[in-house]
Protein backbone atom coordinates (compact mmCIF):
# COMPACT_ATOMS: atom_id res chain seq x y z
CA UNK A 1 0.00 0.00 0.00
CA UNK A 2 2.81 2.42 0.89
CA UNK A 3 4.42 1.74 -2.48
CA UNK A 4 1.21 2.72 -4.24
CA UNK A 5 1.00 5.98 -2.30
CA UNK A 6 4.63 6.74 -3.17
CA UNK A 7 4.04 6.02 -6.84
CA UNK A 8 0.93 8.23 -6.79
CA UNK A 9 2.88 11.10 -5.26
CA UNK A 10 5.65 10.69 -7.85
CA UNK A 11 3.13 10.71 -10.71
CA UNK A 12 1.42 13.82 -9.35
CA UNK A 13 4.80 15.56 -9.05
CA UNK A 14 5.68 14.61 -12.63
CA UNK A 15 2.37 16.01 -13.93
CA UNK A 16 2.87 19.27 -12.02
CA UNK A 17 6.40 19.65 -13.40
CA UNK A 18 5.13 19.08 -16.95
CA UNK A 19 2.32 21.60 -16.46
CA UNK A 20 4.84 24.22 -15.34
CA UNK A 21 6.90 23.70 -18.50
CA UNK A 22 4.46 25.79 -20.53
CA UNK A 23 4.30 23.07 -23.17
CA UNK A 24 0.62 22.23 -22.81
CA UNK A 25 0.21 22.90 -26.54
CA UNK A 26 2.13 19.69 -27.28
CA UNK A 27 -0.60 17.16 -27.99
CA UNK A 28 -0.14 13.49 -28.79
CA UNK A 29 -0.83 12.87 -32.45
CA UNK A 30 0.30 16.25 -33.77
CA UNK A 31 2.86 16.23 -36.57
CA UNK A 32 6.50 16.78 -35.65
CA UNK A 33 6.80 20.10 -37.48
CA UNK A 34 3.97 21.55 -35.35
CA UNK A 35 5.49 20.14 -32.13
CA UNK A 36 8.88 21.59 -33.09
CA UNK A 37 7.29 25.00 -33.68
CA UNK A 38 5.70 24.91 -30.21
CA UNK A 39 9.13 24.23 -28.71
CA UNK A 40 10.84 26.97 -30.72
CA UNK A 41 8.09 29.43 -29.72
CA UNK A 42 8.79 28.55 -26.07
CA UNK A 43 12.52 29.24 -26.44
CA UNK A 44 13.78 25.72 -27.08
CA UNK A 45 16.48 25.42 -29.74
CA UNK A 46 17.12 22.31 -31.84
CA UNK A 47 20.28 20.55 -30.63
CA UNK A 48 22.13 19.30 -33.74
CA UNK A 49 23.34 15.71 -33.63
CA UNK A 50 27.06 15.88 -34.39
CA UNK A 51 27.35 12.08 -34.34
CA UNK A 52 24.62 11.24 -36.85
CA UNK A 53 26.82 8.58 -38.47
CA UNK A 54 26.40 6.53 -35.27
CA UNK A 55 22.62 6.54 -35.75
CA UNK A 56 20.28 4.36 -37.81
CA UNK A 57 19.87 4.78 -41.56
CA UNK A 58 16.34 6.08 -41.00
CA UNK A 59 17.69 8.77 -38.65
CA UNK A 60 20.30 9.69 -41.25
CA UNK A 61 17.51 10.10 -43.85
CA UNK A 62 15.61 12.45 -41.52
CA UNK A 63 18.82 14.35 -40.77
CA UNK A 64 19.42 14.80 -44.51
CA UNK A 65 15.93 16.35 -44.76
CA UNK A 66 17.12 19.15 -42.45
CA UNK A 67 15.97 17.82 -39.08
CA UNK A 68 19.50 17.83 -37.65
CA UNK A 69 18.18 17.51 -34.09
CA UNK A 70 17.25 13.84 -34.66
CA UNK A 71 19.15 11.59 -32.27
CA UNK A 72 18.15 8.17 -33.53
CA UNK A 73 15.24 6.12 -34.83
CA UNK A 74 14.08 2.56 -34.45
CA UNK A 75 12.57 1.41 -37.75
CA UNK A 76 10.27 -1.34 -36.60
CA UNK A 77 6.54 -1.54 -35.95
CA UNK A 78 6.31 2.03 -34.57
CA UNK A 79 9.17 3.77 -36.41
CA UNK A 80 10.02 5.69 -33.23
CA UNK A 81 12.45 8.63 -33.39
CA UNK A 82 14.00 10.83 -30.73
CA UNK A 83 14.83 14.52 -31.21
CA UNK A 84 16.73 16.85 -28.82
CA UNK A 85 16.29 20.50 -27.94
CA UNK A 86 18.10 22.79 -25.49
CA UNK A 87 16.91 25.69 -23.37
CA UNK A 88 19.50 27.15 -21.02
CA UNK A 89 20.84 24.17 -19.02
CA UNK A 90 17.91 21.87 -19.83
CA UNK A 91 17.67 19.26 -22.57
CA UNK A 92 14.32 18.11 -23.87
CA UNK A 93 13.93 14.81 -25.69
CA UNK A 94 10.89 14.52 -27.93
CA UNK A 95 9.70 11.14 -29.19
CA UNK A 96 7.74 10.56 -32.38
CA UNK A 97 6.15 7.43 -33.77
CA UNK A 98 5.20 6.39 -37.31
CA UNK A 99 6.83 7.40 -40.58
CA UNK A 100 4.70 10.55 -40.47
CA UNK A 101 6.67 11.61 -37.35
CA UNK A 102 3.64 11.80 -35.07
CA UNK A 103 4.40 13.38 -31.68
CA UNK A 104 4.15 10.83 -28.87
CA UNK A 105 5.83 12.26 -25.75
CA UNK A 106 8.63 14.36 -24.31
CA UNK A 107 10.81 14.49 -21.23
CA UNK A 108 13.04 17.17 -19.83
CA UNK A 109 16.43 16.41 -18.38
CA UNK A 110 17.29 19.00 -15.79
Amino acid sequence: MNKLIGIGILLCHTLVVEAKDGLEALQQGMVYSAAKQVLVDKGWQPLPNTKITNSSLYAEEIYALGMTEVVDCISMALDACTFRFRKEQQVLELKTITRQLTFESYRIKR
